[in-house]
């Protein structure tokens, strides 16, 4: 009964949708990365059926070859386009909380196959004054979501960011977005990551200068190792 008077609609584009969740044409037009061939480190996309008759096999790419990050290895979702991007934006600066659950639900069943389980989830923190502006860390509610898929602790405080840096798509060069987020992290208890596996969260990987930093100081603070999953990677095609 309550069904039909507040029928449930598809948190994207608010067609009826029999439990709720995404419809099936708007997961029709997100550019899953799991179809791609990918750099096994990085997790950066080769291509894609639309733009290749044959995937090639995935391997590293040229970054990666030289030994150009400190994480184990980076997963990421889809790409950063279109509807999925649109989604996002909403959730993160206008408030759309109720996104945060469809998002996280894209990310858990799309989980990256080639992830070891980890013994502990990190999001990747915002600068308390970003956070007190937006109210919320949507690395976080996709975090702790996860971290309750998986079964596995999940601490939103490890990390803090202890300087404002400029916004990196506001950088443009690699070097540039590499020295902006350089000692802009510490760790919060380093006892509680020691000897531990970690997996950051973040919502996007771009060049990978933010999630990367963060990496070098989970491993500087006795991290066994530390993977990387986002929900989406910004890319040019």
């Amino acid at each position: 009964m309550l069904d039909f008077i507040f029928p449930r609609v598809c948190p994207f584009c608010e067609s009826a949708s029999k439990d709720g969740r995404v419809c099936n044409s708007c997961l029709s037009v997100i550019r899953f990365i799991k179809r791609s061939s990918i750099c096994l480190r990085c997790g950066v996309p080769f291509d894609f059926p639309e733009t290749s008759n044959q995937l090639v096999p995935s391997h590293f790419c040229g970054e990666c070859l030289l030994g150009g990050f400190y994480f184990e290895r980076a997963r990421s979702i889809a790409l950063y386009d279109g509807l999925l991007r649109d989604m996002l934006h909403k959730f993160k600066y206008e408030g759309k909380l109720n996104l945060g659950g469809a998002l996280s639900t894209i990310l858990i069943e799309n989980f990256p196959d080639d992830l070891n389980k980890p013994d502990i989830i990190i999001p990747v923190p915002l600068y308390i004054g970003r956070l007190r502006k937006r109210e919320y860390n949507q690395s976080v509610i996709l975090g702790e979501n996860l971290s309750k898929y998986l079964g596995v602790s999940f601490n939103p405080f490890a990390l803090k960011r202890i300087r404002n840096t400029k916004p990196q798509f506001e950088i443009k060069s690699r070097d540039e977005k590499k020295k902006n987020v350089r000692g802009a992290f510490s760790l919060e208890n380093s006892g509680k990551i020691k000897e531990k596996s970690v997996l950051l969260i973040d919502d996007i990987f771009t060049t990978g200068s933010t999630i990367d930093e963060c990496a070098r100081v989970l491993l500087d603070f006795g991290a066994s190792c530390v993977q990387v999953v986002t929900l989406m990677r910004a890319i040019s095609l």
